[in-house]
C-alpha cells in the first residue's frame, strides 16, 4: 500500500484560455506545491512547449478531447500554447498535484 494519497491540491482547477498568442497557465494559478497537472483540452486543437519557448505550428499538438500531462515543476511553469488554427476560442482545463503519480 502507498504511504501517500494521489489526490489533487485542493481549490487548483484552473481554466486556461488559449489564443494565437503563445500564454502559460499563469503563475498565480500555479499552486507554490504543484509537481505534477493533468491538462483536459476542451475545445479545438492546440500546439505547446514545455521549455519557454513560443510554440509554432510544428510542436506538439493536442485535440480536443485530449489530456496533457506535465511531469514536473519545470514543465508547468514553463509551458506555453497556441490554438492550431485561428478564429476559435481553445481551453485547457488543469489539475495540479504535488507528486506525480507512481
Amino acid at each position: 500500500m502507498p504511504s501517500f494519497s494521489f489526490s489533487p491540491l485542493a481549490g487548483t482547477l484552473v481554466t486556461q484560455a488559449v489564443t494565437d498568442t503563445a500564454g502559460g497557465i499563469g503563475s498565480g494559478n500555479i499552486p507554490s506545491g504543484a509537481r505534477y497537472a493533468e491538462g483536459y483540452v476542451r475545445t479545438a486543437s492546440i500546439v505547446e512547449t514545455r521549455d519557454g519557448t513560443a510554440p509554432t505550428a510544428t510542436a506538439t499538438e493536442w485535440d480536443e478531447g485530449d489530456i496533457i500531462l506535465l511531469r514536473s515543476r519545470y514543465e508547468i511553469v514553463n509551458f506555453l500554447a497556441i490554438e492550431k488554427a485561428g478564429g476559435s476560442s481553445e481551453t485547457i482545463d488543469w489539475q495540479f498535484y504535488n507528486r506525480a503519480p507512481n
